[in-house]
């Protein structure tokens, strides 16, 4: 029943779909790359956190993987990630899933936390409605999300590709006065409001205080990331604002 085995076999197939000339788009092939591996932060958080009931493993590796299926759709449709300017991917990934995936012989509750995890992986918020057990599942597979992001951008920035990931953050210098306001009062950023590097970069260090679990913090602590994110927003004049975002970020350690 719990077979990794078989959802690698269905994203594979699934994801043939979208190949052109008999290759994937080089975005959707980073989609793809990014896909695996945020299937495996999910099943390392989850042995770390000792999860071992006996579909855990299966869960985790399962909403990592396919926690991105409505990318592939919308850049063929839109040309774009972008979801504000074209469709909620977490949305369309629930409605792909619910009706092309094979659920032979799942229990209800699992496919309701595989679903409503897929769904809320990419929203500011996940609502206090739903069910303690999906809630569970839903901080796992947003933190690991998170974890691999913060990979990606970075060896983007130190290999010089990064504006082929973040086509519309154009490599201006400086941070939008806008962005700065609006975390400053709500603690986050808005993609809206940003429009350069800097500004993404500024996003991406609310993230820190956003995660779910002390062991992804204490991850990207260890590994040098959020240094890495002040080290190149220093120079920007807000110095009282980073310093407020690490200290939370330390304090969830």
């Amino acid at each position: 029943m719990f077979s990794t085995e078989n959802v690698t076999q269905w994203f594979e197939n699934y994801t043939e779909k979208f190949k052109i000339s008999g290759k994937l788009p080089p975005m959707l092939d980073m989609k793809k790359s990014h896909s695996r591996r945020v299937s495996e932060f999910c099943t390392m958080l989850a042995d770390a956190m000792e999860w071992h009931e006996e579909e855990d493993a299966w869960i985790a590796y399962t909403i990592g993987l396919l926690h991105d299926v409505g990318r592939f759709p919308q850049y063929k449709k839109y040309g774009t990630f972008l979801d504000s300017a074209s469709i909620d991917h977490g949305d369309l990934a629930k409605e792909i899933l619910d009706k092309e995936f094979c659920w032979n012989n799942l229990p209800d509750k699992t496919k309701c936390c595989i679903l409503t995890s897929v769904k809320y992986h990419n929203k500011k918020d996940v609502p206090a409605s739903i069910s303690l057990m999906a809630y569970r599942w839903c901080s796992l597979i947003r933190d690991a999300d998170k974890m691999d992001i913060f990979h990606m951008v970075q060896d983007r920035i130190d290999n010089g590709t990064i504006f082929e990931m973040l086509p519309r953050h154009k490599p201006a210098d400086g941070l939008s006065p806008s962005l700065i306001e609006e975390i400053s009062q709500t603690g986050k950023g808005s993609y809206s409001n940003a429009h350069s590097l800097q500004d993404y970069r500024l996003i991406q260090l609310t993230w820190g205080c956003d995660l779910n679990f002390q062991v992804s913090v204490a991850t990207l602590l260890e590994e040098g990331i959020f240094d890495r994110i002040v080290k190149d927003l220093r120079p920007y004049g807000i110095d009282g604002l980073i310093d407020t975002l690490i200290q939370k970020i330390h304090a969830m350690r």
